[in-house]
């Protein structure tokens, strides 16, 4: 049900942060930067989505905010948090953990805040029950082994709103178990009318939608349509209280993609709904805001907030670019359900979903029902595949809602494909690292070494060595290595296996008009293939080049449902490379895309090493069949990265002289900072070490930045003189702006040392993190303003790899 208002006291009341400006300067502060957000959100192009209107009075986000005069939240007084809130602690305004929930009595009084918050900032206050509910019923019909009755309820002020749906009863005594979904998933009622519940049907979807509309007859309340529908559902739960073929205490909901949003809604303000499944629900329910950016090529907030604009509360939108500033995410929606049945179900290679920020909602929300000695209650299932359903997935969600409705047994069909554990890696790892025998060290010029300054190129060419030593250190113990010879022509280099199969399932760009596609195999070490695809323009006359090509391997970003093979935003950048003469290698790295189950038990394999260490060595595996082809410029092939591409891109350029330079878009922070900074510190080396477990050897300096081996203005040292463009955003919290600049600054030594200080090139946009088109993300200018619309940063990549070459 709708949430009461939390107490006064509560450190991130909403009122507190979001009301009034309690001073001038806050004031100020506050229409700064909705100053500054305005022209990156582009609320003028809202015309251009397909959803039409914010609210029944408001045609656009831009037309609401004028409206109500609404202001961003005081930014300043809401934790930074890069990791998801913890559910179990109230946070203060710094971040500082305010208090800890360790009763259910304390977690009741937790829930109605997050209950609070949930409405205020994602989906709008709900009205309470109306508690005039009727129904009448407009037919009636025997079928095999069941009776339908199609019901409308009337309900609100006067009666005026209404909803239509279906309700099956099978034959025989009841009460039954019931099983809610939406009108357009019909055919999963059918599916659990035969397996013995009473099923029930109600238009709250898309194209059949009575919830549409109730926002007009409650003025005072400003909920959004997954709100409105979520609302619709707990009517029919009303309804249902007075059927005497239901079992009211045997409710479960569950629909699919925005019908999986509004049942894990309607759940968690509802706890007479026993159980829930929210199948691919994505974006703004299971994929938390601070995981749903463009670097992880999922659903993308920022696009949402815009084209979805009818579905989250407007406010939503103030936190595009300072998601890590949400007090309420994902994690506290599904912890709402605690302890009723809940199953996260999921695809592992949807495009518009990450599995891996999914599996941090598991593990977070998994607290709460753990306090509750309800642990079993909550699971995660993937299913293969992309968006789409089939029976199969159906029947594993009515095998859930027997299972926590005592109608069989069925083993918990939770399987952690993205489960690494930093303390379980501390226990497993066999080295044993004293943090304090590394010496402090500061972000400073990279040519001093223990107070000595390496004043030539020979000088500082000799500690090279050094510092490599300590980046390979950090990926810890290499298995051994042996390789075959690289192929000397693309027909050997596809030799010997056939493309992944889940690559057609996930999709792979087309090469377009004039460009050719070979797929390649290119490294056998370890006795394993790293495959993809190469692609070049097209010959006049064969389907080889006409000479030899400069080449760039294309790394990709946290995209782990995808890998390389995104479709749409976030598609392999084919086109860029090749109108430029350049051949362009895509892979999917380990643990993404087609190989997400390679990555799963990585460190049970290999305890000592390092998915990042991996990571580079397949990117310089990519290189070396690159230079041994006969077609390919071995002196001119670059690396491309974005995000968690671009970080391994530049390990690898510092590691291996054959990369002619490297482009990285939002690919590095520091992790030494000051003594004021070791909180952005920690978020930084815990994205690399906790979050993703890349890198856990970092992860032993969480708390000690100062001390860990090197830094990345030595990694920029140690690429050059070759070429290197660092492309950070204003809104990139994960690689905060200042801290890159001042990186970069430090790093310029060596490049003037080697009399090349253009060679080290930084653009620092007023922008949000991306790679693609701001024209793709935003949907097009507008002859009024079109130059808000056409920022091009993927060809002014292009153009300055080109330039190099």
């Amino acid at each position: 049900m709708p949430a009461d208002t939390p107490p006064d006291d509560y450190p991130l009341h909403p009122e507190r942060i979001h009301g009034q400006p309690s001073s001038a300067q806050e004031r100020q502060r506050r229409r700064d930067y909705l100053d500054e957000l305005r022209p990156l959100l582009a609320p003028e192009a809202d015309e251009y989505g397909s959803d039409p209107r914010v609210s029944h009075r408001d045609d656009s986000w831009l037309e609401w905010q004028e409206r109500t005069g609404e202001l961003p939240p005081d930014f300043e007084r809401l934790p930074a948090l890069a990791e998801l809130p913890d559910p179990l602690v109230q946070y203060g305004p710094g971040g500082e953990r305010h208090a800890e929930v360790t009763t259910r009595k304390e977690w009741e009084q937790q829930r109605d805040r997050y209950k609070h918050q949930l409405e205020h900032w994602l989906y709008g206050r709900m009205p309470p029950a109306p508690g005039n509910v009727r129904a009448s019923d407009l037919d009636s019909r025997s079928v095999e082994g069941a009776t339908i009755r199609d019901v409308r309820l009337e309900f609100g002020p006067n009666h005026d709103l209404t909803l239509d749906l279906e309700l099956m009863v099978p034959d025989g005594e009841g009460p039954f178990p019931v099983f809610m979904t939406q009108w357009n998933h019909r055919k999963w009622a059918l599916l659990a009318l035969q397996r013995g519940y009473a099923a029930v049907v109600y238009a709250a979807a898309d194209a059949r939608d009575d919830a549409a509309d109730y926002g007009e007859y409650y003025p005072d309340y400003d909920f959004q349509l997954l709100a409105r529908r979520a609302w619709a559902a707990h009517r029919v739960v009303d309804y249902l209280e007075t059927v005497p073929e239901a079992d009211d205490d045997q409710i479960a909901i569950t629909g699919a993609s925005r019908n999986g949003k509004q049942s894990l809604i309607a759940a968690a303000f509802d706890d007479r709904i026993a159980a829930v499944a929210p199948c691919s629900a994505g974006s703004g329910a299971v994929v938390p805001a601070r995981f749903d950016r463009d670097d992880c090529y999922a659903g993308d907030m920022s696009v949402h907030a815009r084209l979805r604009r009818s579905w989250f509360h407007p406010r939503w939108r103030f936190f595009v670019g300072r998601e890590n500033r949400l007090p309420v995410d994902a994690n506290h929606l599904v912890s709402l359900v605690a302890p009723r049945a809940c199953l996260v179900h999921t695809a592992l290679n949807e495009r518009t979903t990450s599995a891996w920020a999914v599996a941090q909602v598991y593990h977070s929300a998994n607290s709460v029902y753990d306090l509750l000695d309800a642990g079993d209650r909550l699971a995660l299932q993937y299913r293969q595949g992309r968006h789409a359903r089939t029976t199969r997935d159906i029947h594993q969600i009515l095998d859930f809602f027997d299972d926590a409705f005592g109608r069989g047994e069925y083993d918990d069909p939770t399987r952690l494909y993205h489960d690494f554990s930093f303390e379980e890696w501390c226990r497993t790892a066999a080295d044993d690292i004293d943090v304090a025998e590394f010496p402090e060290r500061g972000l400073e010029d990279p040519l001093l070494d223990d107070g000595t300054r390496a004043e030539t190129i020979e000088e500082w060419a000799d500690r090279k060595s050094t510092l490599r030593d300590r980046i390979r250190w950090s990926f810890g113990e290499r298995p051994p290595r042996a390789s075959d010879p690289p192929a000397s022509s693309l027909e050997e280099a596809g030799r010997g296996g056939k493309p992944d199969y889940l690559a057609d399932v996930i999709g792979r760009p087309d090469p377009p008009d004039g460009v050719e596609k070979r797929w390649l195999s290119p490294s056998r070490t370890y006795g394993e293939r790293v495959e993809g695809d190469l692609y070049y323009p097209q010959s006049t006359d064969s389907d080889r080049p006409d000479e030899r090509l400069p080449a760039i391997v294309w790394l990709h970003p946290y995209a782990y449902n995808t890998g390389s093979g995104a479709g749409g935003r976030g598609q392999v950048p084919v086109e860029g490379a090749t109108d430029r003469g350049f051949a362009l290698y895509a892979y999917d790295q380990l643990g993404f895309g087609t190989r997400i189950e390679e990555g799963e038990r990585f460190y049970e394999r290999h305890p000592n090493w390092s998915k990042m260490g991996k990571l580079v060595d397949d990117a310089l595996a990519a290189v070396e069949t690159l230079s041994g082809l006969e077609c390919i410029d071995s002196d001119r092939i670059f690396v491309l990265g974005y995000s968690l591409g671009a970080t391994v891109g530049l390990y690898a350029a510092a590691l291996d002289e054959r990369i002619a330079g490297v482009a990285s878009v939002g690919g590095f922070a520091p992790f030494r900072t000051s003594d004021s900074e070791t909180e952005r510190a920690n978020a930084v080396i815990g994205r690399l070490s906790h979050m993703h477990g890349l890198q856990p050897r970092l992860g032993l300096f969480r708390d000690d930045p100062e001390r860990v081996p090197f830094d990345f203005h030595e990694v920029l040292g140690l690429i050059t003189p070759r070429p290197t463009l660092a492309v950070a955003p204003s809104l990139d919290w994960t690689h905060p702006q200042a801290d890159v600049l001042r990186c970069v600054s430090e790093a310029r030594s060596v490049y003037d040392l080697y009399g090349v200080p253009e060679a080290l090139e930084v653009r620092a946009p007023d922008d949000l993190l991306s790679f693609d088109y701001h024209e793709a993300r935003l949907g097009g200018g507008s002859e009024e303003s079109p130059e808000a619309f056409s920022t091009d940063r993927r060809d002014a990549i292009f153009d300055w790899i080109a330039d190099q070459a």
